[in-house]
C-alpha cells in the first residue's frame, strides 16, 4: 500500500485498516450502482410552465416547499407537503395516476421525483424552474 494512501484515510493507521476501508467503500459503491440499476428514470419529465399550466389538472398537483411559502402564494388545487416530510407522506398520494410536482426553483422537486420513481409511481412531472417561473406566466 502506498505510503501517501495512509495520509489520505487518516495518520499511521496498522496496515491491514487500509484494505478494511477500502473494501468497505467498494461494497458501498457497489450497493449504489446496484440500487439504482432497474429505476427508469424516464418516468420523470420536466414541462414548461405552459405545457405544466395545461396539464397539471390530469394528475395530483403537489407544492413542496415550506408551509410558510405555500401559504404566501400557491397554485389553486395543489396539496402542500414540505420536502423534509414527503417521505411520510407517499401513502396520502395515488400511485397510479401522474403527480405533477413543484417547488421553489425545480431542483428539490426534480430529487423527490426520482425518491418516488424509485416507490414505483407511475409518473412524475416537474415545473421547470419551479413556482418563480409560474408566477410569470
Amino acid at each position: 500500500m502506498p505510503e501517501h494512501f495512509s495520509l489520505v484515510i487518516g495518520a499511521a493507521l496498522p496496515a491491514y485498516m487500509s484494505y478494511v476501508f477500502a473494501a468497505v467503500l467498494g461494497i458501498g459503491l457497489g450497493w449504489l450502482m446496484v440500487r439504482n440499476k432497474d429505476v427508469d428514470y424516464t418516468k420523470v419529465r420536466t414541462l414548461s410552465k405552459e405545457d405544466f399550466k395545461s396539464n397539471m389538472r390530469r394528475g395530483q398537483l403537489v407544492d413542496i416547499r415550506s408551509k410558510k411559502e405555500y401559504e404566501l402564494d400557491k397554485i389553486k388545487g395543489a396539496r402542500n407537503y414540505k420536502a423534509s416530510d414527503f417521505t411520510s407522506k407517499y401513502a396520502k398520494i395515488r400511485k397510479d395516476k401522474p403527480v405533477y410536482l413543484y417547488c421553489a426553483n425545480g431542483r428539490k422537486s426534480k430529487r423527490i421525483a426520482k425518491k418516488m420513481i424509485r416507490k414505483q409511481f407511475s409518473a412524475i412531472y416537474v415545473l421547470k424552474d419551479g413556482f418563480n417561473s409560474y408566477k410569470k406566466l
